[in-house]
């Protein structure tokens, strides 16, 4: 009984050595595990550590992308600072690219309020990691402010050009007129498709501008033609709407007469006339204070609608022309526009400067005076 008692107590004494054995064991395991697991969380903190650095380096998106999926893997104590840091960063960079942005779109338009934008959002970047960005895009916008300077400084060159050019045309224009016998040449209900841009041809070939009175009513079959009369830099005015003798109309009907011709003729040519002439050279009282504009009648009549030839109308004109006249003519007749050269080449040779209307009153009474009449010198 003594034997087997002992035979018990060693095995209980086997087991009890074996289970301190393997507890101990067990502990060394797990201390080891323990070990291995702070080593590699050491090791990932690390690698997060140095990624979120490259990255605030960087800026680049591959490198942010990279430091943020680590930081998600680490503690939440550790995570905190680290994504505090990389969120210095994403903005860094958001205010870099917006930068980039601003300094692209003054560079492809530069005017002063795109550029101070740009300056102003480059004076944001203050982190180091954009130090040599932030140099480059100073760069650009410096540059981009000695192009708008220069920009700037030739518009202005260019505008001061431009009046001094009319400055001195306006000069030596007023000068010619205080020293050269001025005329005017005018020709009534026009314009006519056949004869007009004959007209037109020979006023352009020498030269020469004038005044068509021209009617409503052809204005606006041949607006085309209203329109070149303007573009070579003649006026164009009313002379009504379709040539109605105006003293056997009311005052109202006057108005229509006068102003629905005027406004169209505006319309088309773009230009701001305040003439009109009387059908006949007829007007009253009525007529003068029915509208704000100014009646323009004749000093030296060619009588062409009398004539089928341009020999007397040659000779109206040349017999009965002097300082600051206004001749009528009309252009409807061929034999009027036939006339017109030689009228022009003899005028010119006894010194006589050709002038629109408005010029003439500009020069001889200092303009037109509205619910006036003027026949011309």
């Amino acid at each position: 009984m003594k034997k087997v008692i002992g035979i018990f107590v060693v095995i209980v004494l086997i087991g009890a050595g074996i289970f301190v054995g393997l507890n101990i064991k067990h502990q060394h395991d797990a201390k080891v595990h323990r070990e291995k697991v702070a080593l590699a969380y050491k090791k990932l903190k690390n690698e997060a550590i140095k990624a979120e650095q490259k990255a605030e380096q960087t800026l680049a998106d591959e490198d942010i992308a990279r430091s943020e999926k680590l930081i998600n893997r680490l503690k939440k104590s550790d995570r905190t600072s680290l994504t505090k840091q990389l969120n210095q960063v994403k903005e860094i960079r958001e205010d870099l690219s917006n930068a980039q942005a601003l300094v692209a779109e003054a560079n492809k338009n530069q005017t002063d309020q795109t550029i101070a934008n740009a300056q102003e959002k480059v004076n944001q970047l203050t982190s180091k990691s954009v130090s040599t960005d932030r140099a480059q895009l100073q760069a650009q916008i410096n540059a981009d402010k000695e192009k708008l300077a220069k920009a700037k400084a030739e518009v202005a060159a260019k505008v001061k050009a431009e009046a001094d050019a009319k400055a001195k045309a306006a000069a030596e224009q007023q000068e010619t007129t205080k020293s050269s016998k001025m005329i005017a040449l005018t020709f009534d209900d026009g314009p006519n498709p056949s004869t007009t841009p004959q007209l037109l041809q020979t006023l352009q070939s020498y030269n020469v501008h004038a005044t068509f009175f021209a009617l409503g009513q052809q204005a606006q079959a041949y607006p085309s033609i209203i329109k070149q009369e303007a573009a070579q830099g003649n006026e164009v005015a009313s002379h009504t709407w379709d040539h109605k003798d105006l003293t056997t109309l009311s005052q109202s009907a006057q108005v229509q007469e006068i102003m629905s011709a005027h406004n169209l003729i505006n319309q088309l040519t773009g230009q701001n006339v305040t003439l009109f002439r009387p059908p006949y050279g007829s007007y009253n009282a009525t007529t003068l204070a029915a509208t704000p504009l100014t009646a323009i009648n004749w000093s030296v009549d060619t009588n062409d609608w009398r004539y089928n030839s341009s020999a007397p109308v040659i000779q109206n004109a040349l017999a009965n022309a002097h300082d600051g006249a206004i001749i009528l003519m009309h252009d409807i007749h061929p034999w009027s526009v036939a006339a017109v050269p030689t009228i022009i080449q003899q005028l010119k040779a006894q010194g006589y400067t050709f002038v629109t209307v408005s010029q003439l009153l500009e020069a001889r009474y200092g303009g037109a005076q509205a619910q006036q009449v003027y026949f011309g010198k």
